[in-house]
């Protein structure tokens, strides 16, 4: 009988945690608010967007490495002769973590000024930058442009044309109507009030 308890126990107990594990909700997508029907962009594609924008604003990339997570790292120049310089680029379209905060802004403005020869950094994140994050931008002592989905997206537009930002539309984290909306509710759903 102690046999049959110590098998069956066991079993039961992950047969439970499978079923709580397929029906739960998301905790993070419930977090924030409702759940956002639209598909994650790829590393892949994301890392080919990124260097397609900065090759089309005239930049040459000098190394490019896809890391961990889909964080994409490049070294690009500006061939301008007075003007150019070594620039770095970091970029992650990491959305479940959240907004990228102050500590990773400036640890990459840090980064950035440490490097011989390094004129300027820019830091892609579709989650986006907390307020803290701007500005700890505004603060730091290396020269960071901090770009968003809504901002990548106008750089796309700006640069590739309407055409390839309206395919990245089917994207969470490019549209800013939809940021705003959601930022909207979640205000309103911290000051008790429900939203229409």
């Amino acid at each position: 009988m102690l046999v049959v308890v110590l098998v069956v126990a066991p079993i039961l107990g992950l047969l439970l945690i499978l079923l709580i594990a397929r029906f739960s909700p998301n905790a993070a997508q419930e977090a924030d608010g409702a759940r956002d029907e639209l598909p994650e962009i790829t590393p892949d594609e994301f890392a080919d967007l990124v260097q397609e924008v900065v090759t089309a604003t005239g930049l040459k990339v000098v190394f490019s490495a896809l890391g961990t997570g889909g964080v994409l790292e490049m070294t690009v120049r500006d061939p301008r002769p007075l003007a150019g310089g070594r620039m770095v680029v970091h970029a992650t379209p990491v959305l479940r973590n959240g907004k990228i905060d102050a500590a990773d802004v400036l640890s990459f403005a840090d980064g950035v000024r440490s490097e011989p020869g390094t004129l300027k950094g820019m830091f892609f994140a579709l989650a986006g930058f907390t307020e803290e994050a701007q500005s700890a931008q505004r603060s730091s002592p290396g020269n960071v442009d901090l770009i968003d989905g809504p901002r990548l997206l106008e750089l796309v537009t700006e640069t590739l044309g309407a055409e390839r930002a309206d395919a990245l539309r089917k994207f969470r984290g490019f549209d800013p109507v939809r940021r705003a909306a959601r930022k909207d509710r979640l205000e309103l759903e911290d000051l008790g009030q429900r939203p229409t």
